[in-house]
């Protein structure tokens, strides 16, 4: 550096001047001995004490050991008495000194004789630098002339790497010994040498390849004169130049070992790097010391690391590619295979595969079935990258695409399940593997809505004379499935029935899962909940968590929502409306729960979640499910404009068969058209569904929520012939489900209504009660207070309308509320609270309108957290914190990150 400054070697300087002070002013020698790794400024350190000590009147002599010596005994010692200006020796008696180095002895003496002769004189500093390259006849003249010349004031200053030499140096008689251990330099004096040097702060830029150094002198000055020539472009270069300069210096081991933490990007145990280099372990403590020593790792969580991810890209750039996908393949199989940790597999099985790669296709394959219930994003990812590895044509890329097909219709990604089924039978001939892979794809086309495309296809192969019994089992459960979409309930719970026994009897698994499936899906659109959920459970302890959702769905349906919520967890959805899980029937399932429970604006948040996760997988089925619990939310907070433009987006739905879910879309649309107050056209479209509810190919008509409904528009549009049909409605489900407070309690609600009878309507209030659902108890409240109020109990009618309309606010459903308050104030009735706040959940804009989650994200995004940080911070998707943050903009109206931040810093300073 240009100031002759060393920055932050303060007191390294004052122990060694401590010594030079000690021979000037006592005539006490010493030996100062300077260690370090490469680079850490040993040799700047050595020269500023040199000059120091020629200030201070002292003679110098300095020297280096020089690989290049090492053809000559005793060569850097020798060399150092002739170097300089004023050498020690004359060119006559360096001349003998070099014609009698094969007799160690003898040099020892006469260099002893030369500098005993030159100390007395006065004192006398000798240096020599990187003494770590000296030959052993070297380090033996040190030896014994240091010992010998131990009462002159002669100080010593010896500077090299970690080597026992200088530890055989503590005992040499009558001398001060200062062992100095260089340290790696703080952020801070790093920074100094570049103001020093360039006069100014450096820049972001510089600052953090300052930083990358690992505090190493040499490295930093190297970037610094960089910055200084304005050569800022070239800063990266000499970066990389410098680490590649490091790198070539180490040993082979050394360098395999550097470049193994390069690729693997995070700290690897000893134990870890033995496992993963086995050729190393024999001198394992060596490697470490020299890998350490190189400057380019560090200790870190109990083993070793790259210093800098810098550095690590340094080294991975100077490494050959093919070498650099070998390490990630060799990690990805130690991850896997003898860790036991899939998660950290995946990034490197993605950077090893390449097209062709058997080895690696393997591995994400592999990795991908490991991962499919835990991250079904990750192993649909996976699996389709496989995919696209195996070369194609032979009997194993057969083989392992069906697994790779297995996996996507496992994690529910219909797309890509479906070209993945295409792709297949396009090489495909025989007519039993078209049927294993077209049993395989049902699912995804039972998902996608294309169920009569479904029909068809397995219609097509059964036609086929020579099939297998297995073949035909699974054709047939796959038919029997698409059937639960097409025919009513009781007929499609037949042909389900008979499948799952002809399943059996095959004694085929594969047929025998599709055939439960499928007859739990015909016992819940029968409303028989207790057989589905009887099917759904054996169907999830023969397949695993992917079937999960199902088994969940029954149990909310059965109001066993605190089981629900715990299979949930144990799933990894959360229950404060983060769904972290991407399978989108298990997103489908939360959001339910949400809906069921009252929670609107966890149940809004995660219907736009599972909206966008179904639009992009093409999965037509939960996108539905999206739609419609966005626009019941909607309806129940009175907001008929935001519920009609959410409907808007069931036209743009494509690739779903005509009727699949029309009882569940008539029923949405029916609700909207009579809350945009057209009471006749409702009924019109509700009818058919009201009509046929127990003989429908969906169960949401005999839902006890819908049943209410029907019978409110029934009654306000005066057709009691439609209000008797939701009546009988809601007693066909309550006897298909017996002992189930919310299908009762709605049975005894209509049927008192109906009748105006106060006994019914007060027993309809005790069963609600059990209701877990708030809507529900609320409506008994609502419906018995009405009654009362018209039977003349004024005080009893309000009083259960007020706990009605308390449970209305509660949820944030304001249009009950206000319908609530309607009939109260025509009682003559007013309350404070209905002008005090506003319902929850009712704003829609500001901060008040943000749910705790929204608060949460909107915090991580405005400190500067992207996406995917905030999801790993949240532990959820990344799609899920990308519809918190939309929703987050437009309540807040800001249309960026930069905005966010200055709103949440204006709401912080209030």
């Amino acid at each position: 550096m240009q100031s002759g400054s060393l920055w932050g070697r303060t007191e390294p300087m004052t122990r060694a001047l401590a010594v030079i002070r000690g021979a000037q002013r006592h005539g006490i020698g010493g030996i100062v001995v300077i260690r370090g790794p490469a680079g850490v400024g040993k040799t700047a350190l050595t020269a500023e004490v040199g000059r120091q000590a020629s200030r201070m009147g002292l003679r110098v002599i300095a020297g280096h050991c020089d690989p290049a010596q090492q053809a000559t005994p005793g060569a850097a010692v020798i060399a150092m008495l002739r170097a300089g200006r004023e050498p020690l020796l004359g060119s006559d008696d360096y001349a003998q000194l070099v014609h009698t180095a094969a007799e160690p002895l003898l040099v020892a003496d006469r260099i002893g004789d030369h500098l005993a002769a030159t100390g007395a004189g006065g004192p006398l500093l000798i240096a020599l630098d990187d003494l770590h390259r000296a030959d052993p006849t070297s380090r033996f003249l040190l030896r014994t002339v240091i010992s010998r010349l131990s009462g002159l004031p002669i100080v010593w200053v010896l500077a090299g790497r970690d080597d026992n030499f200088f530890g055989e140096l503590a005992g040499a008689d009558g001398l001060r010994l200062e062992q100095v251990r260089l340290r790696p330099l703080a952020t801070v004096d790093l920074v100094a040498m570049a103001i020093d040097r360039l006069g100014h702060t450096p820049d972001e830029r510089t600052e953090r390849y300052l930083d990358a150094t690992g505090g190493n002198p040499q490295l930093a000055a190297r970037i610094i004169d960089s910055v200084a020539r304005g050569a800022i472009e070239s800063v990266p270069a000499e970066f990389h130049a410098a680490v590649r300069s490091r790198l070539a210096q180490l040993g082979d081991a050394a360098q395999h070992v550097v470049r193994l933490l390069a690729v693997a990007g995070t700290p690897l145990a000893i134990g870890e790097i033995d496992a993963l280099l086995p050729d190393t372990a024999a001198y394992r403590e060596h490697v470490v010391s020299e890998v350490l020593d190189s400057g380019l790792t560090a200790a870190a969580s109990g083993g070793l690391a790259c210093r800098h991810e810098l550095v690590g890209q340094a080294v991975r750039d100077c490494t050959r590619e093919p070498d650099v996908r070998r390490l990630h393949r060799r990690l990805a199989e130690y991850y896997l295979t003898d860790a036991g940790r899939p998660m950290q597999a995946v990034a490197h099985a993605r950077a090893a595969a390449e097209p062709g790669d058997v080895h690696s296709g393997m591995i994400l394959l592999v990795a991908a079935e490991a991962l499919a219930d835990t991250d079904a994003e990750c192993a649909s990812e996976l699996a389709t990258l496989a995919m696209q590895t195996f070369p194609c044509g032979d009997r194993a890329w057969l083989e392992l695409s069906q697994r790779c097909l297995a996996v996507l219709c496992r994690t529910q990604r219909t797309a890509e399940a479906i070209t993945a089924t295409e792709l297949i039978l396009a090489r495909v001939d025989d007519d039993e593997m078209i049927g294993a892979v077209e049993t395989d794809a049902a699912q995804a086309f039972w998902l996608s809505g294309r169920v009569a495309e479904l029909v068809r296809r397995t219609d097509r192969l059964l036609a086929r004379p020579d099939l297998t019994p297995v073949t035909t089992a699974r054709l047939r459960a796959a038919r029997a499935l698409a059937s639960t979409r097409i025919a009513t309930g009781e007929a499609a719970a037949r042909e389900a029935d008979a499948v799952l026994e002809h399943s059996h009897t095959v004694d085929d698994r594969e047929a025998v899962l599709l055939a439960l499936q499928a007859a739990g899906e015909a016992a819940k659109n029968e409303g028989r909940h207790d057989v589905a959920l009887r099917h759904f459970r054996e169907l999830r302890a023969m397949r695993g968590t992917s079937c999960l959702a199902e088994e969940i769905t029954e149990l909310q349906i059965l109001d066993r929502y605190e089981h629900a919520q715990i299979l949930l967890d144990q799933s990894g959805v959360s229950g404060r409306g983060e769904v972290g899980m991407t399978v989108p029937a298990l997103q489908c399932a939360q959001m339910w729960q949400h809906f069921y429970l009252g929670r609107f604006g966890d149940a809004d948040i995660a219907a736009q979640a599972l909206h966008d996760l179904g639009h992009q997988l093409g999965n037509a089925e939960h996108t539905l499910d999206a739609v419609l619990a966005r626009t019941a939310v909607a309806l129940l907070r009175g907001d008929v404009p935001a519920a009609t433009a959410r409907m808007r987006v069931v036209d743009e739905l494509v690739d779903t068969t005509d009727g699949v879910r029309r009882p569940a879309l008539n029923m949405i649309r029916g609700w909207l058209t009579a809350g945009q107050g057209d009471l006749a056209a409702a009924l019109r479209i509700l009818r058919p569904v009201v009509a046929g509810a127990g003989e429908q190919f969906n169960y949401w008509p005999l839902w006890p929520c819908w049943s209410g409904l029907f019978f409110d528009f029934g009654t306000m549009a005066m057709d009691d012939r439609f209000a008797a049909d939701a009546v009988e409605t809601a007693e066909l489900a309550a006897a298909r489900n017996p002992g189930v407070a919310s299908f009762q309690g709605i049975a005894l609600n209509l049927r008192g209504c109906y009748k105006s009878d106060l006994d019914i309507l007060a027993q309809s209030v005790q069963v609600l009660d059990r209701s877990p659902r708030p809507i529900l108890r609320a409506r008994g409240a609502e419906s018995f207070g009405r009654a009362l109020l018209a039977a003349g109990e004024v005080p009893t009618g309000l009083a259960e309308l007020d706990r009605a309309w308390d449970e209305y606010h509660r949820v944030g459903a304001s249009y009950c509320c206000l319908e609530v308050q309607r009939t109260m104030r025509s009682a003559g009735a007013r309350r404070a609270k209905w002008s005090s706040e506003a319902p929850t959940g009712v704003a829609t804009t500001g901060w008040d309108a943000l749910t705790p989650t929204e608060r949460r994200v909107a915090t991580l995004i405005a400190a500067g957290n992207t996406n995917r940080s905030a999801a790993t911070e949240l532990a959820v998707s990344t799609n899920t914190i990308g519809t918190h943050l939309r929703s987050v903009f437009a309540k807040l109206g800001v249309r960026s990150r930069v905005q966010l931040a200055n709103v949440m810093n204006q709401h912080a300073a209030s």
